[in-house]
């Protein structure tokens, strides 16, 4: 029933505190106080009769259901924001992008300032329902696609080549010693990705693991945990639970920072990401402004 389920400011309060594993930043994010959203959250915890967080040490940490609860609670929130934006596409001039979470967050809301500030006349809206861009390829207009360039109805041009790498804490590094082989990734407590859509080929563990040569079925039967997006694996090789496969857009600042460290000595240089335009759209001048955008801002710097 309805009176069963908790409202969007919860589930809301719930997944910005689960992505930041911070209270104050997901009150900055959600333009909340910071005992709004600690209510929130005892709220939800209550309902649930669950705890979703441990506090470690004045450090949040997300319970084995919690950390399920969010990965789906993140995709239903971004299946309602993709809904709801959706539904007003035909209010305007505006764009839509679409575009990975992951991607969205490390790579292109960095960026995105400057084409605001160059077109304030185009409105932008992102659609990070991974589902929606990978198999329906519905609710954009640009889409930035991870594969091989081709895509029906699309014009793809290459954005940045797909590189993936062997990711772990200092510790786990000296332990376990370094990857030279793509099969040495098999010493360490591996952290899968799971792809998301039909294809395994989305799954940066599968893409490592097929091109050290395993099967299908060698690779489903290995041990470790299981992840369904990018950000969750990440935090648990920032956890130190093992080594995880990840694309090196994503780590950069963990590298730099240097809460993790490279165990592969080279990257495994696999696909490429692409901008793919709907050709329904791709004679437009606003289109052809925000595509030749993206293009260029393949070779800014980082943070610009």
């Amino acid at each position: 029933m309805r009176h069963q389920l908790p409202s969007i400011i919860a589930l809301c309060c719930f997944e910005a505190t689960a992505r930041h594993l911070s209270v104050t930043l997901a009150a900055e994010e959600l333009n909340l106080t910071q005992s709004a959203v600690s209510r929130q959250v005892k709220n939800l915890e209550d309902m649930l009769g669950c705890e979703l967080f441990l506090r470690v040490r004045q450090r949040l940490q997300l319970t084995d259901t919690g950390r399920n609860y969010a990965q789906e609670v993140s995709l239903l929130l971004n299946q309602l924001k993709a809904a709801t934006s959706l539904a007003r596409c035909g209010s305007g001039g505006k764009l839509h992008i679409g575009v990975e979470p992951s991607f969205n967050t490390r790579w292109l809301l960095p960026k995105l300032g400057d084409f605001t500030a160059r077109y304030p006349h185009i409105e932008v809206e992102l659609m990070n329902d991974l589902r929606r861009l990978y198999e329906r390829h519905e609710g954009f207009d640009i889409g930035i696609l991870y594969g091989d360039g081709n895509w029906a109805g699309f014009d793809s041009h290459f954005l940045i080549q797909g590189e993936l790498l062997a990711v772990c804490t200092p510790e786990l590094l000296e332990h376990y010693g370094p990857i030279v082989e793509l099969t040495d990734i098999l010493r360490y407590p591996l952290l899968h990705h799971d792809a998301y859509a039909a294809s395994s080929q989305l799954s940066s563990t599968w893409l490592w693991l097929h091109a050290a040569g395993l099967s299908n079925d060698e690779i489903e039967a290995l041990p470790g945990q299981h992840f369904e997006h990018f950000r969750f694996v990440l935090d648990a090789a920032l956890h130190g639970l093992g080594v995880s496969v990840l694309p090196a857009y994503l780590v950069a600042g963990e590298l730099a920072e240097g809460r993790l460290v490279a165990a592969s000595r080279t990257p495994l240089v696999c696909g490429a990401y692409y901008v793919a335009i709907r050709r329904q759209r791709a004679r437009e001048p606003e289109v052809q402004a925000l595509a030749n955008w993206l293009l260029q801002s393949a070779e800014m710097p980082e943070g610009d």
